[in-house]
Protein backbone atom coordinates (compact mmCIF):
# COMPACT_ATOMS: atom_id res chain seq x y z
CA UNK A 1 0.00 0.00 0.00
CA UNK A 2 2.63 2.54 0.71
CA UNK A 3 4.33 1.99 -2.62
CA UNK A 4 1.40 2.91 -4.36
CA UNK A 5 1.04 5.61 -2.40
CA UNK A 6 4.21 6.80 -2.87
CA UNK A 7 4.14 5.54 -6.75
CA UNK A 8 1.06 8.18 -6.87
CA UNK A 9 2.99 11.24 -4.96
CA UNK A 10 6.04 11.03 -7.24
CA UNK A 11 4.09 10.65 -10.61
CA UNK A 12 2.20 13.81 -9.47
CA UNK A 13 5.14 15.43 -8.40
CA UNK A 14 6.78 14.49 -11.74
CA UNK A 15 3.96 15.69 -13.94
CA UNK A 16 3.89 18.85 -12.06
CA UNK A 17 7.65 19.44 -11.80
CA UNK A 18 7.27 19.10 -15.92
CA UNK A 19 4.52 21.28 -16.28
CA UNK A 20 6.40 24.41 -14.61
CA UNK A 21 9.57 23.36 -16.22
CA UNK A 22 8.28 24.49 -19.38
CA UNK A 23 8.29 27.79 -18.99
CA UNK A 24 11.59 27.68 -16.77
CA UNK A 25 14.30 28.19 -19.33
CA UNK A 26 12.57 31.23 -21.36
CA UNK A 27 10.16 32.97 -18.33
CA UNK A 28 12.12 35.91 -18.13
CA UNK A 29 13.14 35.83 -22.11
CA UNK A 30 9.23 35.93 -22.53
CA UNK A 31 8.37 38.99 -20.30
CA UNK A 32 11.20 40.54 -21.66
CA UNK A 33 10.12 40.01 -25.50
CA UNK A 34 6.69 41.57 -24.27
CA UNK A 35 8.00 45.23 -23.12
CA UNK A 36 8.93 44.35 -19.48
CA UNK A 37 12.34 45.76 -18.08
CA UNK A 38 13.88 43.42 -15.43
CA UNK A 39 12.67 45.57 -12.84
CA UNK A 40 9.04 45.23 -13.94
CA UNK A 41 9.91 41.42 -13.93
CA UNK A 42 10.50 41.59 -10.44
CA UNK A 43 7.33 43.44 -9.56
CA UNK A 44 5.34 40.96 -11.07
CA UNK A 45 7.14 38.66 -9.08
CA UNK A 46 6.45 40.57 -6.22
CA UNK A 47 2.86 40.04 -7.24
CA UNK A 48 3.24 36.79 -7.03
CA UNK A 49 5.04 36.21 -3.32
CA UNK A 50 2.31 39.05 -2.12
CA UNK A 51 -0.40 36.76 -3.13
CA UNK A 52 1.28 34.11 -1.60
CA UNK A 53 2.01 35.41 1.64
CA UNK A 54 -1.57 36.55 2.57
CA UNK A 55 -3.36 33.03 1.46
CA UNK A 56 -0.61 30.50 2.25
CA UNK A 57 -2.79 30.09 5.37
CA UNK A 58 -6.18 30.39 4.58
CA UNK A 59 -5.40 27.74 2.08
CA UNK A 60 -3.85 25.79 4.58
CA UNK A 61 -6.67 25.99 6.48
CA UNK A 62 -8.91 24.49 3.54
CA UNK A 63 -6.57 21.43 3.30
CA UNK A 64 -6.68 20.60 7.10
CA UNK A 65 -10.31 21.06 6.90
CA UNK A 66 -12.05 19.92 3.60
CA UNK A 67 -8.80 17.61 2.58
CA UNK A 68 -5.52 17.43 1.36
CA UNK A 69 -6.25 15.73 -2.07
CA UNK A 70 -9.69 18.26 -2.93
CA UNK A 71 -6.83 21.58 -1.92
CA UNK A 72 -4.25 20.07 -4.43
CA UNK A 73 -6.96 19.50 -6.94
CA UNK A 74 -7.60 23.32 -6.51
CA UNK A 75 -4.18 23.71 -6.71
CA UNK A 76 -3.41 22.11 -10.65
CA UNK A 77 -6.50 23.57 -12.07
CA UNK A 78 -5.96 26.94 -11.02
CA UNK A 79 -2.31 27.10 -12.25
CA UNK A 80 -3.18 25.36 -15.19
CA UNK A 81 -5.49 28.46 -15.49
CA UNK A 82 -2.89 30.87 -14.69
CA UNK A 83 -0.27 29.07 -17.57
CA UNK A 84 -3.49 30.09 -20.15
CA UNK A 85 -3.84 33.34 -19.16
CA UNK A 86 -0.17 34.22 -19.06
CA UNK A 87 0.29 33.12 -22.74
CA UNK A 88 -2.84 35.38 -23.96
CA UNK A 89 -1.56 38.92 -22.16
CA UNK A 90 0.63 41.47 -23.11
CA UNK A 91 0.86 43.78 -19.93
CA UNK A 92 1.82 44.42 -16.99
CA UNK A 93 -1.36 43.99 -15.22
CA UNK A 94 -2.45 41.04 -17.33
CA UNK A 95 0.65 39.38 -16.29
CA UNK A 96 0.40 40.33 -12.45
CA UNK A 97 -3.15 39.02 -12.76
CA UNK A 98 -1.84 35.74 -13.84
CA UNK A 99 0.49 36.19 -11.37
CA UNK A 100 -2.22 36.11 -8.72
CA UNK A 101 -4.06 33.28 -9.75
CA UNK A 102 -0.76 31.03 -9.99
CA UNK A 103 0.36 32.08 -6.85
CA UNK A 104 -3.51 31.06 -5.33
CA UNK A 105 -2.36 27.46 -6.90
CA UNK A 106 0.69 27.46 -5.38
CA UNK A 107 -0.74 28.02 -2.18
CA UNK A 108 -3.19 25.17 -2.35
CA UNK A 109 -0.73 22.68 -2.70
CA UNK A 110 2.43 24.09 -0.72
CA UNK A 111 1.42 22.86 2.43
CA UNK A 112 -1.44 20.13 1.41
CA UNK A 113 0.69 18.14 -1.14
CA UNK A 114 3.59 17.10 1.63
CA UNK A 115 0.80 16.95 4.56
CA UNK A 116 -0.76 14.18 2.27
CA UNK A 117 1.82 11.81 1.50
CA UNK A 118 3.15 11.81 5.47
CA UNK A 119 -0.01 11.54 7.08
CA UNK A 120 -1.22 8.75 4.15
CA UNK A 121 2.34 6.78 4.94
CA UNK A 122 1.30 7.62 8.76
CA UNK A 123 -2.22 5.72 8.45
CA UNK A 124 -0.19 2.87 6.08
CA UNK A 125 2.39 2.11 9.09
CA UNK A 126 5.29 3.42 7.11
CA UNK A 127 8.62 2.44 8.39
CA UNK A 128 10.77 3.84 6.16
CA UNK A 129 12.98 7.28 6.01
CA UNK A 130 10.68 10.47 5.11
CA UNK A 131 13.93 12.22 3.63
CA UNK A 132 14.39 9.47 1.21
CA UNK A 133 10.80 10.36 0.32
CA UNK A 134 11.53 13.94 -0.14
CA UNK A 135 14.87 13.33 -1.88
CA UNK A 136 13.37 11.13 -4.77
CA UNK A 137 10.54 13.72 -5.00
CA UNK A 138 12.73 16.69 -5.43
CA UNK A 139 15.00 14.14 -8.03
CA UNK A 140 11.56 13.39 -9.90
CA UNK A 141 10.80 16.83 -10.01
CA UNK A 142 14.09 17.97 -11.68
CA UNK A 143 14.34 15.21 -13.89
CA UNK A 144 11.40 16.53 -15.02
CA UNK A 145 12.49 19.42 -15.55
CA UNK A 146 15.37 18.62 -17.66
CA UNK A 147 12.85 17.25 -20.09
CA UNK A 148 10.79 19.82 -20.01
CA UNK A 149 12.87 22.68 -19.76
CA UNK A 150 14.94 21.85 -23.24
CA UNK A 151 11.48 21.03 -24.68
CA UNK A 152 9.95 24.46 -23.29
CA UNK A 153 13.47 26.24 -24.44
CA UNK A 154 12.75 24.30 -28.39
CA UNK A 155 9.10 25.59 -28.38
CA UNK A 156 9.71 28.71 -27.84
CA UNK A 157 12.50 28.96 -30.56
CA UNK A 158 9.19 27.97 -32.52
CA UNK A 159 7.07 30.12 -30.70
CA UNK A 160 7.73 32.08 -27.40
CA UNK A 161 3.80 31.62 -26.31
CA UNK A 162 4.21 27.95 -27.12
CA UNK A 163 6.18 26.62 -23.66
CA UNK A 164 2.79 28.10 -21.45
CA UNK A 165 0.26 26.19 -23.65
CA UNK A 166 2.36 22.75 -23.20
CA UNK A 167 2.24 24.04 -19.11
CA UNK A 168 -1.68 24.69 -18.71
CA UNK A 169 -1.92 21.17 -20.46
CA UNK A 170 0.21 19.29 -18.18
CA UNK A 171 -0.70 21.17 -15.14
CA UNK A 172 -4.83 19.75 -16.19
CA UNK A 173 -3.63 16.51 -16.74
CA UNK A 174 -1.99 16.18 -13.07
CA UNK A 175 -5.37 17.76 -11.66
CA UNK A 176 -7.35 14.96 -13.58
CA UNK A 177 -5.03 12.01 -12.19
CA UNK A 178 -5.28 13.51 -8.72
CA UNK A 179 -8.69 13.10 -8.58
CA UNK A 180 -8.64 9.45 -10.08
CA UNK A 181 -5.80 8.06 -8.03
CA UNK A 182 -5.23 10.17 -4.61
CA UNK A 183 -6.70 8.64 -1.39
CA UNK A 184 -7.89 9.53 1.35
CA UNK A 185 -9.42 7.13 3.29
CA UNK A 186 -7.84 8.28 6.36
CA UNK A 187 -9.05 11.77 6.37
CA UNK A 188 -12.19 12.64 7.89
CA UNK A 189 -13.52 15.62 6.13
CA UNK A 190 -15.64 18.36 7.85
CA UNK A 191 -18.51 20.09 7.45
CA UNK A 192 -18.18 23.74 8.63
CA UNK A 193 -19.77 26.68 8.35
CA UNK A 194 -18.61 30.46 7.07
CA UNK A 195 -18.58 31.62 10.40
CA UNK A 196 -16.56 28.38 11.40
CA UNK A 197 -14.14 28.35 8.68
CA UNK A 198 -13.14 31.91 10.30
CA UNK A 199 -12.58 30.99 13.48
CA UNK A 200 -10.88 28.03 12.14
CA UNK A 201 -8.18 30.49 10.52
CA UNK A 202 -7.99 32.46 13.51
CA UNK A 203 -7.19 29.90 15.74
CA UNK A 204 -4.84 27.94 13.39
CA UNK A 205 -3.15 31.31 12.86
CA UNK A 206 -2.84 31.73 16.69
CA UNK A 207 -1.22 28.40 17.03
CA UNK A 208 1.05 28.99 13.98
CA UNK A 209 2.09 32.36 15.67
CA UNK A 210 2.47 30.25 18.64
CA UNK A 211 5.12 27.67 17.20
CA UNK A 212 6.96 30.56 15.74
CA UNK A 213 7.59 31.96 18.98
CA UNK A 214 8.10 28.74 21.23
CA UNK A 215 9.53 25.99 18.82
CA UNK A 216 13.37 26.53 18.23
CA UNK A 217 13.88 24.29 15.34
CA UNK A 218 10.49 26.21 13.97
CA UNK A 219 12.07 29.30 14.20
CA UNK A 220 15.41 28.37 13.51
CA UNK A 221 13.71 27.18 9.66
CA UNK A 222 11.89 30.56 9.75
CA UNK A 223 15.07 32.76 9.64
CA UNK A 224 16.90 30.16 7.21
CA UNK A 225 13.78 30.80 4.88
CA UNK A 226 13.77 34.51 5.17
CA UNK A 227 17.33 34.89 4.01
CA UNK A 228 17.52 31.75 1.63
CA UNK A 229 15.12 33.71 -0.85
CA UNK A 230 16.21 36.99 -0.59
CA UNK A 231 19.07 35.57 -1.65
CA UNK A 232 17.72 33.56 -4.79
CA UNK A 233 15.85 35.72 -5.89
CA UNK A 234 18.55 37.24 -8.45
CA UNK A 235 19.65 33.98 -9.98
CA UNK A 236 16.21 32.96 -10.25
CA UNK A 237 14.95 36.03 -11.71
CA UNK A 238 18.69 36.88 -13.79
CA UNK A 239 20.12 33.74 -15.16
CA UNK A 240 18.86 33.76 -18.43
CA UNK A 241 19.64 37.30 -19.34
CA UNK A 242 23.31 36.76 -17.58
CA UNK A 243 24.01 34.14 -19.40
CA UNK A 244 22.44 34.82 -22.56
CA UNK A 245 24.97 37.36 -23.02
CA UNK A 246 27.31 34.09 -23.87
CA UNK A 247 24.58 32.29 -25.74
CA UNK A 248 23.21 32.44 -29.28
CA UNK A 249 19.82 30.90 -29.22
CA UNK A 250 16.64 30.01 -26.39
CA UNK A 251 17.36 26.21 -26.76
CA UNK A 252 20.65 26.95 -25.21
CA UNK A 253 19.05 28.30 -22.05
CA UNK A 254 16.92 24.90 -22.06
CA UNK A 255 20.57 23.15 -21.71
CA UNK A 256 21.83 25.18 -18.80
CA UNK A 257 18.30 24.60 -17.13
CA UNK A 258 19.23 20.96 -17.64
CA UNK A 259 22.23 20.92 -16.23
CA UNK A 260 20.74 23.03 -13.33
CA UNK A 261 18.29 20.42 -12.77
CA UNK A 262 20.82 17.76 -12.57
CA UNK A 263 22.95 19.60 -9.65
CA UNK A 264 19.73 19.55 -8.09
CA UNK A 265 19.45 15.96 -8.45
CA UNK A 266 22.97 15.22 -7.37
CA UNK A 267 22.36 17.00 -4.47
CA UNK A 268 19.01 15.83 -3.13
CA UNK A 269 20.35 12.25 -3.87
CA UNK A 270 23.64 13.43 -1.42
CA UNK A 271 21.63 15.42 0.96
CA UNK A 272 21.00 12.25 3.29
CA UNK A 273 25.23 11.42 3.19
CA UNK A 274 25.61 15.51 3.98
CA UNK A 275 23.61 15.42 6.94
CA UNK A 276 25.13 11.97 8.52
CA UNK A 277 28.43 13.48 8.16
CA UNK A 278 27.28 16.94 9.39
CA UNK A 279 26.35 14.55 12.22
CA UNK A 280 23.56 17.63 12.98
CA UNK A 281 20.36 18.81 10.64
CA UNK A 282 20.94 22.53 11.79
CA UNK A 283 24.87 22.00 10.84
CA UNK A 284 24.08 20.70 7.63
CA UNK A 285 21.56 23.60 6.77
CA UNK A 286 23.71 26.32 7.61
CA UNK A 287 26.76 24.42 5.54
CA UNK A 288 24.95 24.49 2.52
CA UNK A 289 23.98 27.85 2.58
CA UNK A 290 26.88 29.06 3.47
CA UNK A 291 27.88 27.32 -0.42
CA UNK A 292 24.45 29.18 -1.91
CA UNK A 293 26.01 32.42 -0.43
CA UNK A 294 29.16 31.58 -1.92
CA UNK A 295 28.08 30.59 -5.35
CA UNK A 296 25.85 33.42 -5.98
CA UNK A 297 28.90 36.04 -4.92
CA UNK A 298 31.20 34.69 -7.00
CA UNK A 299 28.84 33.57 -10.34
CA UNK A 300 28.87 37.00 -11.64
CA UNK A 301 33.09 38.04 -10.77
CA UNK A 302 33.71 35.39 -13.95
CA UNK A 303 33.18 36.74 -17.41
CA UNK A 304 34.04 33.52 -18.82
CA UNK A 305 31.03 31.44 -19.59
CA UNK A 306 33.02 28.21 -18.33
CA UNK A 307 34.26 29.39 -14.92
CA UNK A 308 30.94 31.41 -14.28
CA UNK A 309 28.46 28.57 -14.99
CA UNK A 310 30.45 26.05 -12.66
CA UNK A 311 30.08 28.18 -9.97
CA UNK A 312 26.72 29.21 -10.83
CA UNK A 313 26.04 24.85 -11.01
CA UNK A 314 28.08 24.34 -7.32
CA UNK A 315 25.23 26.81 -5.64
CA UNK A 316 22.95 24.82 -7.46
CA UNK A 317 23.90 21.71 -5.87
CA UNK A 318 23.99 23.29 -2.60
CA UNK A 319 20.59 24.16 -3.07
CA UNK A 320 19.27 20.66 -4.04
CA UNK A 321 21.01 19.58 -0.53
CA UNK A 322 19.33 21.95 1.36
CA UNK A 323 15.70 21.38 1.11
CA UNK A 324 15.27 17.84 1.70
CA UNK A 325 16.78 18.46 4.74
CA UNK A 326 14.77 21.53 5.29
CA UNK A 327 11.63 19.41 5.19
CA UNK A 328 12.86 16.53 6.69
CA UNK A 329 13.54 19.04 10.23
CA UNK A 330 10.49 20.39 9.68
CA UNK A 331 8.11 17.72 9.78
CA UNK A 332 10.01 16.41 12.49
CA UNK A 333 9.04 19.46 14.41
CA UNK A 334 5.58 19.93 13.92
CA UNK A 335 1.95 18.47 14.78
CA UNK A 336 -0.13 16.15 12.25
CA UNK A 337 -3.26 17.64 13.19
CA UNK A 338 -2.19 21.12 11.72
CA UNK A 339 0.90 19.75 9.53
CA UNK A 340 -0.66 21.74 6.52
CA UNK A 341 -1.37 24.59 8.11
CA UNK A 342 2.24 24.91 9.65
CA UNK A 343 4.16 23.84 6.25
CA UNK A 344 1.79 26.79 4.95
CA UNK A 345 2.87 29.20 8.40
CA UNK A 346 6.49 28.29 7.21
CA UNK A 347 6.20 29.32 3.59
CA UNK A 348 5.01 32.58 4.66
CA UNK A 349 8.55 33.41 5.97
CA UNK A 350 10.22 32.29 2.90
CA UNK A 351 7.73 34.65 1.22
CA UNK A 352 8.84 37.73 3.21
CA UNK A 353 12.35 37.03 1.93
CA UNK A 354 11.25 36.65 -1.92
CA UNK A 355 9.46 39.58 -1.84
CA UNK A 356 12.22 41.67 0.17
CA UNK A 357 14.69 39.79 -2.27
CA UNK A 358 12.54 40.51 -5.47
CA UNK A 359 12.41 44.58 -5.00
CA UNK A 360 15.88 44.71 -4.01
CA UNK A 361 17.67 42.67 -6.99
CA UNK A 362 14.93 43.62 -9.85
CA UNK A 363 15.84 47.33 -8.92
CA UNK A 364 19.38 47.01 -8.58
CA UNK A 365 20.02 45.52 -11.78
CA UNK A 366 18.08 47.53 -13.73
CA UNK A 367 19.83 51.18 -12.50
CA UNK A 368 22.80 49.07 -11.45
CA UNK A 369 23.88 45.57 -12.68
CA UNK A 370 23.08 42.54 -12.61
CA UNK A 371 26.60 41.80 -10.72
CA UNK A 372 25.74 43.97 -8.12
CA UNK A 373 22.49 42.42 -7.54
CA UNK A 374 23.86 38.78 -6.79
CA UNK A 375 27.23 40.25 -5.04
CA UNK A 376 24.66 41.31 -2.43
CA UNK A 377 22.14 39.35 -2.05
CA UNK A 378 24.93 36.45 -1.92
CA UNK A 379 26.96 38.75 0.51
CA UNK A 380 23.66 38.70 2.72
CA UNK A 381 23.71 34.64 3.00
CA UNK A 382 27.04 34.26 3.80
CA UNK A 383 26.70 37.52 6.46
CA UNK A 384 23.96 35.20 8.34
CA UNK A 385 25.79 32.13 8.28
CA UNK A 386 28.75 33.64 9.72
CA UNK A 387 26.55 34.81 12.72
CA UNK A 388 25.18 31.34 13.13
CA UNK A 389 28.36 30.06 13.13
CA UNK A 390 30.10 32.99 15.49
CA UNK A 391 27.04 32.61 17.76
CA UNK A 392 27.52 28.80 18.22
CA UNK A 393 23.67 28.28 16.95
CA UNK A 394 24.69 25.89 14.28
Amino acid sequence: MSKYTIGVYLLLALIKGLAISFISATYVVFLTSRGMNLFEVSLINFVFFATLFFCEVPTGVVADNIGRKTSFVISCFLLSLSMFIYAAMYSFWGFAFAEVVAALGFTFSSGAFQAWIVDKLKSENYKGPLEVVFAREQQVTHFAGIVGAFCGAFLADKNIVFPWIAGGFSFFLAGILAIIFMREEHFVRQKISFKEGISAMKRTALLSFRYSRENKAFKFIALMGIFHYFTIQAPNMQWQPFFSQFLSSKTSLGVIFGMVSVCIILGAAYSSYFLRAMKSKRRALVASQAVIGAGVFMTVLFDCFPFALSVFLIHEFARGVFRPIKDLYLNKSITSDERATLISFESMFRHVGGMTGLLFCGFTAEYVSISAAWMFSGGVLLALTLYLMGNGRS
